[in-house]
């Protein structure tokens, strides 16, 4: 039998996911986490840094899905197209885990760390998002742009899809909202 099961990690966030839901993020210490996935804080700490990493374990596989999309050679593509592929793509891997999804949502918007970690997560993302688009032939100033306005977009969404269970999916959500970006700029205040 190996010393570290293959499914510990997995156990760890499912642990670390209920006793945040029952005590709250600050109340639950890594030693009650570790001992509720049957393993050691040592155990815990192979796998992450600490206990904030446990809520954002799963963005390292959805970035590098994000990129690939974005990077996948299609020829010359116009901003809107690509942008509607990338966001619907993300999408289309998330909607599977909506309760997972808003289950963290819940613990993150407890904790103005976690919002903070949260931010920093999307600010790297953006970088990376920015780079691939000059990459793909993109103005710097455009790559920009756009990146800032499908994560403004994308978070919007995201967070209308998780509070609505009668909406459309998430993935409809982004193909509906990217061509309503056009008129905001024309919107007029009521004051």
């Amino acid at each position: 039998m190996p010393r570290w099961p293959e499914d510990s990690r997995t156990r760890l966030v499912d642990a670390a996911m209920s006793l945040f839901g029952e005590h709250g993020y600050a109340a639950t210490t890594v030693d009650e986490i570790a001992a509720r996935a049957g393993v050691t804080a040592r155990t815990f700490f192979r796998h992450f840094g600490d206990k904030e990493e446990v809520l954002f374990s799963d963005d390292d596989s959805l970035m590098p899905h994000l990129i690939a999309t974005i990077a996948e050679p299609t020829g010359p593509v116009a901003a809107e197209a690509l942008m509607s592929r990338a966001l619907s793509s993300l999408a289309e891997v998330m909607q599977p885990d909506r309760e997972a999804l808003r289950a963290r949502q819940r613990i993150i918007d407890t904790e103005v760390s976690l919002a903070g970690r949260e931010l920093a997560k999307q600010a790297r993302w953006q970088r990376a998002v920015t780079m691939t688009l000059i990459e793909r032939g993109f103005a710097d100033e455009h790559a920009e742009v756009l990146s800032a306005i499908g994560f403004a977009l994308f978070v919007r969404e995201l967070h209308a899809w998780l509070a609505d269970d009668d909406g459309p999916d998430l993935a409809q959500r982004m193909r509906d909202a990217l061509p309503r970006v056009r008129t905001v700029l024309d919107v007029v205040s009521t004051r």
